[in-house]
């Protein structure tokens, strides 16, 4: 009996207690109804906010990178000169680049060509007439690496190593290429910069020629078609020069391909191309032609030292036949009787601009285009005692710098524009809106003037 009355009690005690549990529920639950309906009473438009949903993922996607490209590094004696420091050895080239910093860091890259090669302070090696001790001029260079630093503070990320010139300093020795390549390879890992033209050993593998910004990954390669005839200087380590022949160029492209979005090639130009011709050679146009035919999506040329057309071809490779020199003493100073009153076609390069735009589509294919071409012209000026050299704008021109830069300006945006005028020129500061652009004759463009102030 006992122990049904406990049961019985345990059974009420529950029955109690869910009861109890119910009306407080019950009565929470008011109090909520009363506070959500006194609240629409006080706020009758208020709604009450649903849960958002996910993003959709939306297609296609769109990425989108800035490129700006300029020519030669011509480092000829005068302009390492300026930069020395006699009292404690130093070099400081930063007075150089001082008019295109503000415009160089407005893009994701920035491609420029390094001429003459820095093969590292070697004293005992190189004592050259009008030079500091260690370095040396026209007609075999080697070049302080200060201004690499100079360049790179400027912005710029991408170089091409591979010229007519990088073969001057090596003789018999890899010394010149290897200080060279260890310089940027170091600038590689601190400062993202990439380049190619330059190995360091036989593998031909240069991890330092991809880059990737804002989505898009890029490839870089670097040919020079000629070492000024001092091939033999390198017989033993040819594969530290990247020399242009179609076999290597197809199977280093293909390769590349297939590792990035974009592939972009800085062309060192025909050997028999001469220099200061203002067109470009039919050898040069089957050359272009044959990157385009293999995918290559921009073609950066240079050896010239003076500018040459823009053209887009027909399956959409952009070529910059040359660039022209970014900074040099080709001219900067000369006799009468050259272009516009005591200047040469050397003195006159580019900021070449350009977008890419990779777009992905949601099957997984992907379209890249190259457009809004830009172009900044630029000069290289100097001081009557060969100092303060700057490679000037003409967006920031005046006649402080030279007196003819309106016709000058004419002159090459004609030039620039000859094969395709699918580009925009910078205006020079107070320019009209509309500015006749001359003819430019080829009788005007086929002269191989001599060097006046430097030889190449």
């Amino acid at each position: 009996m006992t122990s049904r009355r406990i049961k019985r009690k345990v059974k009420k005690l529950l029955i109690v207690l869910l009861l109890v549990l119910i009306i407080a529920g019950c009565f929470g639950g008011y109090k909520m109804y009363k506070k959500i309906k006194a609240n629409r009473q006080n706020n009758p438009h208020q709604e009450v906010t649903p849960e958002p949903e996910p993003p959709k993922e939306v297609w296609p996607k769109v990425y989108k990178a800035s490129l700006v490209a300029t020519g030669d590094a011509l480092l000829h004696n005068a302009l390492v000169n300026d930069a020395h420091n006699v009292a404690n050895d130093t070099y400081d080239f930063t007075n150089e680049t001082s008019m295109i910093n503000d415009i160089i860091s407005k893009y994701d890259i920035a491609y420029y060509n390094q001429e003459t090669v820095f093969g590292g302070k070697q004293e005992s090696r190189f004592n050259c007439k009008n030079m500091p001790r260690g370095y040396c001029s026209y007609p075999t260079f080697n070049s302080p690496s200060e201004f690499g630093d100079a360049m790179i503070k400027a912005g710029f990320n991408m170089v091409s190593l591979a010229s007519n010139h990088t073969a001057d300093c090596t003789t018999a020795s890899k010394t010149c290429l290897t200080n060279a390549y260890n310089y940027w390879a170091e600038k590689a890992e601190k400062e993202n910069v990439i380049f190619d033209g330059i190995n360091i050993d036989e593998t031909k593998e240069n991890k330092y020629n991809i880059g990737e910004v804002n989505g898009i990954k890029y490839g870089f390669l670097n040919y020079t078609n000629t070492l000024n005839g001092l091939d033999g200087y390198v017989r033993n380590f040819p594969y530290m020069i990247d020399q242009y022949s179609e076999e290597v160029v197809d199977k280093e492209v293909a390769e590349l391909k297939e590792k990035v979005d974009v592939v972009i090639v800085a062309m060192h130009w025909h050997k028999d191309s001469p220099e200061y011709e203002m067109n470009p050679t039919k050898a040069n146009k089957a050359i272009a032609q044959h990157l385009a035919d293999i995918g290559v999506n921009i073609v950066l040329g240079t050896y010239s030292h003076c500018l040459q057309p823009f053209d887009i071809l027909e399956n959409g490779t952009v070529v910059f036949y040359s660039l022209g020199n970014f900074i040099s003493n080709q001219g900067v100073l000369s006799k009468p009787g050259y272009l516009y009153g005591g200047i040469s076609k050397g003195v006159i390069g580019v900021l070449a601009s350009m977008d890419i735009t990779k777009t992905v589509n949601e099957d997984g294919t992907q379209e890249i285009k190259v457009d809004n071409f830009g172009a900044d012209l630029l000069y290289t000026y100097n001081t009557s005692s060969y100092k303060d050299y700057k490679a000037i704008p003409f967006s920031k021109m005046n006649s402080t710098y030279n007196k003819n830069y309106v016709s000058i300006y004419e002159k090459y945006t004609a030039v620039l524009t000859r094969l395709n005028n699918n580009i925009t020129i910078a205006p020079y500061p107070g320019m009209p809106e509309k500015v006749a652009t001359p003819e430019v004759t080829p009788e005007e463009t086929t002269t191989n003037e001599t060097t006046p102030a430097e030889q190449t």
